[in-house]
């Protein structure tokens, strides 16, 4: 079959295979799990199954591929050969290490590695050399078994996410520009407004007879004062003025004493913004998923402490985020708001991977990395 490769082991093409090649039944069963029957229609042979299941797979727009436990590609579709830029004769009968780049083809292997490890399917996010360049992928692997149930290989399926960062991206892009215009407005308007309420209110004070009056005003112009103030560290918060690397841990620190006047909490601020990177988006996206962990361990943890720590090793760029609260379970955040995933999805974003750890009575750390070697 045009595109197919070869499905089964023998040298043959799935159209080729004879009703009695041995290789015809587990190639079926990486389709229909063990055990599974497929009704039959009339003079329907299972080597018309297999042929049928072989065309829906070649057609995927996903990138598919088989290997056996010898660590061989058996079978690999038209969407990984286009993908790649190399037909499937150059995939089937060879590696993962023969395949992909190095860096791609460990990381793809100690995936395999942990889906025969715990027999369950895995998944993570790759960024892989195309024949269109550099591309992210949704790889997702497990296991395949014998009609006896043995596992005899691994599947491993890479689904093309361009579109979907291409659309985060811009979703991303346009809550910065709302924030922005949305600040810019609490700048010029409100602030202004509620500066002249304060001084109004103060000369008021000044001119009433009435003790009690005069108090009630005075009152009304510290409130007035006090809300101002709130309203300009919000605006410096939706839309930090000329943030970049070399002030980003000045930007940090404003905003944990805000949070420290705000909640009963103590905030430290540990390290610097290593100087490799001076993209001024990374350093946005950043602040926003640092400010947002510390806001969510103020208003949830329940704890006294927040440490924020920046370190720069020599492959990688980690900010931790870290309180001695409460904690929870890992099944808690299956019930996660939309900050935790747009702290997700701007890590992705740049390239980052995002990493929360925690457990009941011990706390919260959030770790947001970057591999520097990327930038």
């Amino acid at each position: 079959m045009k595109g197919w490769g070869n499905p089964c082991c023998c040298t043959q093409a799935a159209s080729d295979c004879g009703p009695g090649c041995e290789h015809l039944p587990q190639m079926s069963n990486t389709i229909a799990p063990a055990g599974s029957e497929i009704k039959k229609g009339r003079g329907e042979t299972s080597h018309d199954r297999l042929a049928m299941l072989a065309t829906v797979i070649d057609a995927d727009v996903d990138a598919v591929y088989l290997r056996d436990v010898e660590g061989v590609c058996r079978m690999a579709n038209s969407s990984l050969a286009r993908a790649l830029g190399i037909p499937t004769q150059r995939i089937v009968g060879r590696s993962v290490s023969q395949i992909f780049p190095p860096e791609v083809a460990c990381a793809i292997m100690e995936q395999e590695e942990r889906a025969f490890a715990v027999d369950e399917t895995q998944s993570c996010e790759l960024t892989i050399q195309t024949a269109h360049g550099e591309r992210p992928f949704f790889v997702t692997h497990g296991v395949h078994r014998d009609p006896d149930g043995e596992i005899a290989g691994v599947f491993g399926r890479l689904r093309d996410v361009s579109d979907q960062k291409r659309l985060e991206s811009e979703v991303v892009g346009i809550a910065e520009r709302e924030m922005r215009r949305i600040a810019a407005d609490l700048h010029d308007d409100l602030c202004q407004e509620l500066a002249a309420v304060s001084l109004i209110s103060k000369l008021l004070q000044k001119k009433l007879d009435d003790e009690d009056a005069a108090k009630i005003a005075g009152h009304i112009a510290d409130l007035t004062k006090k809300l101002a103030v709130s309203t300009r560290n919000l605006v410096h918060n939706l839309a930090p003025t000329q943030l970049t690397g070399e002030n980003f841990v000045e930007h940090l620190r404003k905003s944990a004493a805000d949070l420290c006047a705000a909640f009963p909490l103590k905030c430290g601020i540990e390290g610097m913004w290593p100087a490799e990177v001076t993209d001024t988006d990374v350093a946005v996206h950043f602040y926003r998923i640092i400010h947002e962990a510390m806001h969510n361990a103020a208003k949830h943890s329940g704890g006294t402490y927040i440490t924020v720590r920046l370190r720069t090793s020599e492959d990688a760029f980690t900010a931790f985020v870290s309180d001695n609260g409460r904690g929870f379970t890992p099944e808690a955040l299956e019930d996660r708001g939309m900050g935790l995933s747009t702290m997700h999805y701007r890590a992705g974003l740049f390239g980052g991977t995002l990493k929360i750890d925690s457990a009941p009575g011990c706390g919260t750390t959030v770790a947001c990395r970057l591999a520097l070697n990327k930038r």
